[in-house]
């Protein structure tokens, strides 16, 4: 019996201190968390399309056309991106005198125009405060919500530049006198002269009587140039990896269509034309139609992930009503298009973020005539 006691009592001793040492290990445990592999570094390790952040505000926002008007005779070229900084170097970063906002109910008239002045020409609505902010790098109060699709620039009898952004119903017009001397940007003008050929100028209607309001059309256009481009493939992993939060994908597919979603978002990819098609659910039925946001809500969004994938794409059209941005593929200075729209980014901006995105998933490889 004394034997038993005895082998009972070395047992329990054991025991007691088993529990001691166990307990000190849970209380002491850390756990090694340098190879976790979690949602958030996933996140960081995630590779944009190409190196982000490249493209440019002020050459992504630009003109389509350049027109130098002096005594009733028009000249003009395609706004290639060198002619655009050139011209508006010379405006940047100055300093807006006085601000002026005209509406006219009958024909847009401009009373204390020169005549000799320069324009640029937008193919879509614009808003003043953010080409004055974003492009020119202007502080102005500016008429809240006004936007515009034509800038003529111009002097008055102190040789200060002064700019009139014109509405699309050229119905409206804001004055800006700037600080800027028009010395400085003839001298500009004269480097991008070489480039332009004869212009005519067209009265279309009842509001395009008006100098500032004419058409302008090349005399003689030019013929149609069609070239052919060779595309690489951008992954569609590659581009999952930037649009969703997490790491739990489901995928289908059906007649060449392939969907992606988690609870962030759904994607379809159509592997015939490359197309891609993002939704944001969180975002689902806010979209944005206040442009001040949009436009460098989208353009940061498309930037921070290589989305222009150092290519010359610009804003070519704005949706005032829904609220969808197109940014096209330019070439040499002209917007390239096909049937299937592959030279498109179209993108729609939410309360907070992207509410919708659709791209094809093409880079330009080699391009030729």
């Amino acid at each position: 019996m004394n034997n038993k006691e005895h082998i009972k009592s070395v047992i329990l001793a054991l025991l007691v201190l088993m529990s001691v040492v166990l307990t000190y290990m849970v209380w002491n445990f850390s756990p090694d968390i340098a190879n976790v592999d979690n949602t958030d570094s996933k996140k960081s390790e995630t590779k944009p399309l190409t190196t982000p952040m490249t493209a440019k505000m002020d050459t992504t926002i630009t003109p389509f056309q350049i027109i130098h008007s002096k005594n009733d005779h028009p000249e003009g070229t395609i706004a290639t991106v060198s002619n655009v900084n050139k011209l508006t170097k010379p405006l940047k970063n100055k300093e807006v005198k006085s601000v002026e906002h005209v509406r006219r109910d009958h024909n847009l008239m401009i009373p204390d125009l020169s005549s000799d002045f320069t324009l640029f020409d937008f193919t879509y609505d614009l808003p003043l405060s953010t080409y004055l902010g974003q492009v020119l790098n202007m502080n102005a109060k500016v008429p809240n919500h006004f936007n515009f699709n034509r800038l003529v620039i111009d002097h008055d009898a102190d040789d200060n530049i002064v700019l009139y952004a014109i509405s699309k119903d050229r119905h409206d017009y804001v004055k800006l006198t700037t600080t800027t001397k028009n010395d400085h940007f003839l001298d500009a003008l004269s480097a991008v002269k070489k480039d332009m050929q004869p212009y005519t100028d067209i009265i279309t209607n009842k509001d395009t009587i008006d100098r500032t309001t004419h058409v302008f059309a090349p005399s003689k256009p030019e013929k149609l140039k069609t070239y052919r481009m060779v595309f690489n493939t951008i992954s569609v992993e590659k581009m999952n990896a930037i649009l969703f939060d997490d790491s739990t994908i489901v995928r289908s597919s059906k007649s060449g269509v392939t969907t992606y979603n988690n609870n962030t978002g759904v994607a379809n990819y159509n592997d015939k034309n490359e197309k891609y098609h993002y939704k944001n659910l969180s975002e689902d039925e806010a979209s944005s139609s206040k442009m001040e946001e949009t436009i460098p809500g989208t353009f940061d969004f498309i930037n921070g992930h290589g989305g222009f994938l150092n290519e010359d794409f610009r804003l070519f059209s704005t949706n005032n009503q829904s609220g969808e941005l197109t940014y096209q593929r330019f070439l040499n200075g002209y917007p390239t298009f096909n049937k299937e729209g592959s030279n498109q980014i179209q993108v729609t901006w939410g309360e907070k973020g992207v509410f919708d995105y659709r791209r094809s998933l093409l880079r330009t490889d080699v391009c030729f005539k």
